[in-house]
């Protein structure tokens, strides 16, 4: 989960200071079904596996994925090996309307009938088709985006300038706010309902627009004003919101589903039927916990592996480092780490670290596990540009979000 934050783009020898806010989705929700990522990078989704749409439950053989999303009758995933979308299931419009597999996505999101992914250089790209989504896949053009969500019918992005564009089923009670949306100057990231929209404030706070039948236009006070809330998920009828200052945070809901849900959350999808959170192990196995939250008045539960309050189908590994604060490059527990606050994956085998206490950029190859610092001078803080990354000074550097042609830290 990379956090809300300023960010450091380092482009060779140049820094440039942005904005970002992403989430790694290793937990989807749909009506009728919900995905996770397992250990190994195994798509498993389970539910109800409906007449026009049996194969969203099966994903490819043989494919990774580091993201999954899904819709009504159709899942997604962003490949492991280099990021880019592939699609089970009845996908409105057909899979054949896909990029190619060299388009590289940093982030992708379902709706019901739709699905959008966001590339590196700020464009996003939404497929399905126009009649079944109602316009939701027109993406306005000559927009630099940072994040996107795909409602139901239709779909909402924030621009890196922080404005919020929204697209889609002209009925809908978010769509047709367009003087809220257009005068938002300040937002993060945004997530989209079934009827309403919530977005996260520079300042960390929490907004909401459109319906409010259920609560969950209405975020608790102290997060429509505080500025710890790093991600926000909304269903139908329900949102929630981690926060924090670290990662995992508490998993807190508002309208059909209410209160906290996690204590320590690492992510957090929902639908009609309530919210799923990918949760820290409480049991010591090395595993993550998956925990479900019914929705008051909402859709009946998914058939699901998942039950009421989880089990270890999401998982945890280490991948390099043994727990023990420090700096050092080497191989699995080899390496050390002081305080890693994110991580970002380049599509190529690569996983970037930001590790915050030694104020260097490390990079861990996923198959050999082995580490190397790309960029700072372990143990010197300070934001010098050097004649390479290595001889560049960073402060602190934290979450990441991977360019082709540029990594960024947000702190």
């Amino acid at each position: 989960m990379r956090r809300r934050g300023v960010a450091i783009a380092v482009v060779v020898a140049a820094v440039v200071a942005v904005r970002c806010v992403f989430g790694e989705r290793h937990v989807a929700a749909a009506d009728g079904h919900m995905c996770v990522i397992q250990a190994g990078g195994e798509a498993v989704c389970s539910g109800s596996a409906a007449v026009t749409g049996p194969g969203k439950l099966n994903s490819p053989a043989n494919v990774t994925f580091h993201a999954v999303t899904a819709g009504d009758d159709f899942s997604c995933g962003l490949t492991a090996v280099n990021s880019s979308l592939v699609c089970w299931g009845a996908l409105p419009g057909g899979n054949a309307q896909l990029p190619p597999a060299s388009t590289f996505f940093i982030d992708a999101h379902a709706g019901p009938r739709h699905v959008c992914g966001l590339m590196s250089n700020g464009t996003v790209a939404c497929f399905g088709t126009v009649a079944s989504s109602r316009g939701a896949i027109n993406v306005p053009p000559g927009v630099a985006f940072q994040s996107v969500t795909a409602g139901a019918n239709y779909t909402c992005s924030v621009a890196r300038n922080h404005s919020v564009v929204c697209w889609g089923d002209a009925s809908n009670t978010v769509v047709t706010a367009a003087s809220t949306w257009r005068a938002f100057t300040d937002a993060e990231h945004v997530a989209a309902g079934a009827d309403h929209a919530c977005y996260v404030r520079v300042n960390g706070s929490v907004a909401c627009w459109g319906s409010n039948s259920r609560g969950a236009a209405a975020p608790p006070a102290a997060l429509a004003t505080n500025g710890s809330v790093w991600w926000l998920a909304a269903g139908s009828g329900m949102t929630c919101a981690m926060s924090g200052s670290s990662v995992p945070g508490p998993v807190t809901c508002w309208g059909a589903v209410n209160g906290t849900i996690a204590a320590a959350g690492y992510e957090v999808a929902c639908a009609g039927w309530g919210c799923v959170t990918s949760t820290t192990n409480t049991t010591g196995g090395g595993s993550g916990k998956v925990v479900v939250a019914a929705a008051v008045g909402g859709l009946p539960l998914p058939p699901s592996r998942y039950g009421g309050t989880g089990n270890s189908r999401a998982y945890v590994t280490t991948v390099a480092g043994t727990g023990t604060s420090g700096f050092a490059d080497g191989v699995g527990g080899v390496a050390k780490f002081n305080q890693p606050r994110g991580v970002s994956l380049d599509g190529a085998g690569g996983l970037y670290v930001g590790d915050y206490g030694n104020h260097v950029i490390r990079r861990v190859d996923i198959v050999t596990r082995a580490v190397t610092t790309v960029a700072g001078i372990p143990g010197t803080s300070g934001s010098t540009v050097g004649a390479t990354p290595l001889q560049s000074a960073f402060s602190g550097p934290g979450q990441l979000a991977w360019r082709r042609m540029a990594l960024e830290t947000c702190l």
